[in-house]
């Protein structure tokens, strides 16, 4: 686990989120720690730790400083880990990350954000509002904060196991590399033994959950604002006992994000009635 998130360091980084911040309603695992304390990284690093949302957003000068306040941090707190890494790296034609095993944990698989991205962001796409609501969003490169938040949401709002305890943590933060020159996070997830999941298990499970219909692979929950995307079938294992949703994008959307979700899931609504 990071230092910093260990018992804190000068700069208040202890793993815990910002008061008032979208992820104080989840339990603090120990697993989720380093996530929370790169969360809280960025968010320093921006100011006022909102993401840009809108339709053009690249959201290309606060990924410039988030990966700045991330890279002091790694040095800070010895968070450089290139000794996880293999001499031979395969790329599987993954578009978020390069994927690797290690001997030392067989049962997680281990992933490394690819370029200078970090994973993928959805996008809405005002303009698109006249066609049906299956057009109406697409993605962009990702910023670091939008990547540690998709972890953490992955963590604590999508993993709802009767045992929640005993079960692994979907995600966890083991440090950073440099590859041609950029910033690439390392992050471990469990192996789930099972099959991709059915699309008829798909729907009630996130049905059962509060979440609405958007278009395919997307569901939203008004409620709260939680949208989830990538939803299809590779991305979600049947275990045997209930789904695990291992790989998705999960967002707290806000801004013009939130606004277009919204009136997608009405748009959707009255073109079933």
């Amino acid at each position: 686990m990071p230092k910093a998130c260990e018992g804190g360091n000068e700069r208040n980084h202890t793993g815990q989120p910002h008061d008032g911040g979208p992820f104080q309603h989840g339990e603090l695992r120990p697993e989720n720690l380093g996530i929370a304390a790169a969360i809280a990284v960025c968010e320093e690093a921006v100011g006022d730790g909102g993401e840009e949302s809108g339709p053009e957003t690249e959201g290309g000068a606060r990924r410039d400083q988030q990966i700045a306040a991330l890279t002091s941090w790694a040095t800070e707190n010895n968070l450089w880990s290139p000794h996880l890494i293999p001499d031979e790296l395969r790329d599987a034609g993954t578009r978020e990350h390069v994927l690797f095993h290690r001997d030392e944990e067989p049962d997680r698989i281990f992933k490394i954000t690819k370029g200078p991205g970090f994973g993928i962001y959805p996008l809405s796409l005002t303009r698109a509002r006249w066609r049906a609501a299956r057009y109406w969003f697409t993605d962009r490169p990702a910023t670091p904060l939008e990547y540690f938040r998709r972890l953490f949401l992955s963590n604590v709002e999508l993993l709802n196991h009767p045992d929640r305890l005993a079960y692994p943590v979907l995600n966890r933060l083991d440090g950073f590399v440099k590859r041609d020159g950029n910033l690439q996070a390392v992050t471990p997830q469990p192996i789930f033994e099972g099959t991709p999941a059915d699309p008829r298990k798909i729907t009630p499970w996130f049905q059962n959950r509060g979440f609405e219909f958007i278009r395919s692979w997307a569901w939203f929950r008004p409620v709260d604002g939680l949208a989830v995307f990538d939803t299809w079938m590779d991305n979600v294992m049947d275990p045997g006992d209930q789904l695990v949703p291992f790989d998705v994008i999960p967002v707290r959307a806000t801004g013009n994000l939130l606004t277009e979700l919204h009136a997608a899931l009405e748009h959707v609504r009255k073109s079933s009635l």
